[in-house]
């Protein structure tokens, strides 16, 4: 099957399987915890995909799209809302060697986030979706508990499958990464035969989190508070077509309390926000 993997870059390490609730949090941390998320993505996509898709851009940046509203549907379930700030298609040739070795890419397409991007948009998380087969069966790479490092939060996602969901899928399990999760263990369940943080992707891939990968989250969240993830973005920078129900107030919105079956605000209408 399909391997993703994290690798760990940074000093975030949890080896002990403390459950997240034996934790005791400081009422600064505790408030930290319960305050909005927001994950101010940027999407590139390189040259292999602009070719896959035939110079066709409309029908690249719907695959896109489409990847973008299932990432928002997967993470509103650890209450993060993700937002793309951010779209770039290398038409005119990829800006890194993009190449099979999943270590190596990685590391280039992190220094062009830290010395070349940033400098340009300001924004939290950078995913990489590209055509390439990387080497083995590996489809994903990413750094582990790296979130709002201006190397290291992002991650590198082989589009693969005619499907959109498993790029979803697999591109969910990067961020993870970034957020501080670890692969599943044998003992980790969630509510799907398989959960996100699997190491390898089955082909009908749930959206569920395991009871594990929510212990490492909150601990990395509790250890690192990372803080860029706590400023919501403007609603004129969030690029990808406005979604009534998906949390974010975006251009042309009064409101958006999210899908109609889970509005909680008797303010917002849910179908028209």
């Amino acid at each position: 099957a399909p391997k993703m993997c994290g690798v760990t870059e940074t000093n975030w390490k949890s080896d002990e399987p403390m459950k997240a609730s034996q934790i005791l949090v400081t009422p600064e941390q505790q408030r930290y915890l319960y305050a909005p998320k927001y994950v101010k993505l940027v999407i590139v996509a390189d040259d292999v995909m602009v070719r896959k898709y035939t110079h066709n851009l409309i029908a690249l940046k719907k695959r896109i799209f489409e990847i973008v509203n299932i990432l928002t549907l997967i993470y509103r379930y650890l209450n993060i809302n993700v937002a793309m700030v951010g779209l770039e298609i290398w038409t005119n040739g990829d800006k890194i060697n993009v190449q099979s070795a999943v270590n190596i890419t990685l590391d280039l397409f992190g220094n062009w986030r830290e010395t070349v991007l940033l400098n340009r948009k300001n924004h939290d998380n950078t995913q990489l979706l590209t055509g390439i087969d990387f080497d083995g069966n590996t489809i994903g790479f990413g750094y582990i508990g790296s979130m709002c490092m201006p190397k290291h939060s992002v991650g590198i996602v082989q589009d693969h499958g005619k499907s959109y969901h498993l790029a979803a899928v697999t591109m969910a399990h990067e961020m993870a990464h970034n957020l501080g999760m670890h692969h599943d263990r044998n003992s980790c369940t969630c509510l799907a035969n398989s959960c996100i943080m699997s190491a390898t992707i089955s082909n009908e891939p749930s959206y569920q989190f395991s009871d594990c990968s929510k212990d490492d989250h909150l601990r990395y969240l509790i250890s690192h508070t990372p803080q860029c993830i706590l400023k919501e973005p403007l609603r004129t920078d969030i690029v990808s077509p406005e979604v009534c129900g998906n949390y974010l107030v975006e251009e042309g919105e009064e409101c958006d309390c999210g899908p109609l079956w889970n509005c909680q605000n008797p303010c917002c209408d849910a179908a028209t926000c």
